[in-house]
């Protein structure tokens, strides 16, 4: 929009709406000597500025961007190896404006402070493109996307859509039953079990209004445990691949790669401020290929192999290595009055 029209357009506003085109509040809301209250910016960020500024990897094109700018927030592994050979190589493609974060410790560690990287990167890509951003993200990462939106009140207004992929919004008894039994688990295990005391603080705490909120799951989810329920998201829209297309052969891990999934995906971020809608999608749509574009070459195979592989491998390490005998206590912000 020519920068020239910006005075007028506002000015118009304000007088539909019966505003004070001077700028100033009516003498009733704000007497002479008081100041309009500053934006709640939420807790300080603890994590290092250099910290958090490499851990954040964008498109050239945000700088520029026409459209809402997508944040994707990897769970496990980074996110190279859990979206390189899919969405971060189809998004921009289309020429959607695209970032994402490769947080340290692989998502293996609290999940607390994975979620002042999402607050920095929201904050810095709206700055930046002048957009809103959509929150994208697989397993537990969206986990770490929705902590920063209820606990940094400034960034709802920055954001449209949130769409998460096989996401334990009520936990998993698979966690649960894993760190009873190897009586240690790395911390963000702990915070994605049933019954923890992260997803507990999170509960506690309404979505913030004005964004649209889409969980897509798979019954045949092998590790959020048990489904639908585990990934349903009170006050979102969950869309659930069986129920849309019987007997799909979608689990935890190829949901990354699910021609109807990325099909969906591709609608919420058409629309922003929308939840995906099964209804805009072409008729036919479950007989059609199983996997997204882009996906079936050997290059494709060997990085999702790899990230499988740098998942387990990091698991298996991050037991003995990361492994707390109890859940990380909640920050002190997060207790709640």
């Amino acid at each position: 929009m020519n920068k020239t029209l910006l005075p007028l357009l506002a000015a118009l506003c304000l007088a539909a709406c019966g505003g004070n085109p001077s700028g100033a509040a009516p003498e009733d809301t704000l007497k002479e000597g008081t100041a309009p209250a500053a934006m709640d910016l939420g807790p300080a960020l603890q994590v290092p500025l250099p910290e958090l500024e490499k851990a954040l990897t964008c498109t050239p094109d945000m700088l520029t961007a026409t459209r809402d700018v997508v944040l994707i927030t990897p769970a496990f592994t980074n996110d190279v190896d859990s979206f390189g050979w899919n969405y971060l190589r189809q998004l921009p493609a289309l020429g959607i404006p695209t970032c994402s974060l490769a947080i340290p410790g692989h998502g293996f560690d609290d999940l607390q402070i994975a979620a002042e990287y999402v607050v920095h990167a929201v904050r810095k890509i709206n700055a930046q493109s002048g957009r809103k951003l959509v929150l994208f993200g697989h397993q537990h990462g969206p986990l770490d996307e929705m902590w920063a939106l209820k606990f940094w009140p400034d960034l709802a207004s920055k954001v449209s859509s949130y769409i998460s992929l096989a996401t334990p919004h009520n936990g998993t008894v698979a966690a649960k039953y894993a760190c009873m039994s190897f009586r240690r688990c790395p911390p963000s295990v702990w915070q994605i079990a049933a019954g923890s005391k992260f997803l507990a603080a999170l509960k506690a705490r309404p979505l913030p209004p004005g964004l649209a909120y889409t969980s897509i799951s798979t019954n045949f989810d092998e590790v959020i445990l048990p489904q639908p329920a585990a990934s349903a998201l009170q006050g979102g829209t969950q869309i659930v691949l069986q129920q849309l297309c019987a007997g799909r052969p979608i689990e935890h891990f190829t949901i990354l790669a699910d021609r109807v999934t990325y099909e969906l995906v591709l609608d919420a971020i058409n629309h922003p401020g929308q939840p995906a809608d099964p209804a805009r999608l072409e008729p036919g749509f479950c007989s059609g290929p199983l996997y997204m574009p882009g996906v079936i070459n050997p290059a494709s195979a060997i990085a999702a192999l790899k990230g499988f592989g740098t998942f387990s491998f990091d698991f298996l390490i991050a037991v003995p290595v990361r492994g707390l005998a109890q859940e990380p206590p909640l920050r002190e912000y997060a207790l709640g009055p």
